[in-house]
């Protein structure tokens, strides 16, 4: 009895040392496997590596803040061949779209207003569809916009609808956030009128300096 006891105990002990060196051996491999990081993917990689302010898909709303200039001072826009317009201001809200990266389309709509020497207003509302290409550079952006649209013109009781309009645009942004870039535009207007009796067409041409804000979303 007492010879099978010393063997069990024995045994016992035999078999807990081993039992410890496996837990030991299997802790230990988890250790390793913990401490050793992942392997990033190459898709990974590349997007750390590369990426873009834009991408197709993207939006963004701009609004902006303009001061306008006639450039044909010689007074004979917008109804009377008289007058002469004055430096005024408009107001700017739009919606914008990237096709790729780089390629954007959208609408712009204007309020805009001018006085005349005679101390009347001259108003117009351009609604505008527009293409921008947009190269980019560190977190600096340059738009570079083309458009044409239709326009409500009025001056005293009388109202001209639809004039055509003509605009192109350029800019540099700054992106301050992922969200939210600012920047300063100037833009070029191309504003004609014309009648069934070609005395009385007329046109006008003007120049503005914006500052502007965009939403990207």
């Amino acid at each position: 009895m007492k010879r099978f006891l010393a063997l069990f105990c024995a045994l016992f002990m035999i078999s807990s040392f081993a039992f410890a060196d496996d837990d030991a051996e299997i802790n230990t491999n988890d250790d390793i496997d913990q401490e050793q990081p992942e392997e990033e993917s190459p898709e990974t990689i590349e997007s750390k590596t590369s990426i873009q302010m834009n991408e197709a898909g993207d939006q963004y709303i701009k609004v902006g803040l303009m001061v306008t200039c006639p450039l044909n001072f010689g007074g004979s826009f917008p109804f009377y061949r008289d007058a002469k317009l004055q430096i005024g201001g408009a107001g700017m809200l739009g919606y914008h779209r990237f096709i790729t990266s780089w390629w954007a389309l959208g609408v712009d709509i204007y309020f805009g207003y001018h006085p005349t020497i005679g101390e009347n207003i001259f108003t117009y509302i351009p609604f505008v569809i527009n293409t921008t290409i947009q190269p980019t550079f560190w977190r600096l952006e340059f738009p570079i916009t083309v458009g044409v649209g239709a326009a409500m013109e009025n001056y005293l009781s009388r109202t001209y609808f639809p004039g055509l309009v003509l605009k192109a645009q350029g800019g540099v942004f700054f992106r301050a956030t992922p969200s939210w870039s600012f920047g300063i535009e100037g833009d070029y207007m191309y504003l004609p009128q014309w009648y069934d009796d070609s005395k009385y067409n007329d046109y006008g041409l003007f120049g503005s300096l914006a500052l502007s804000a965009r939403y990207h979303f």
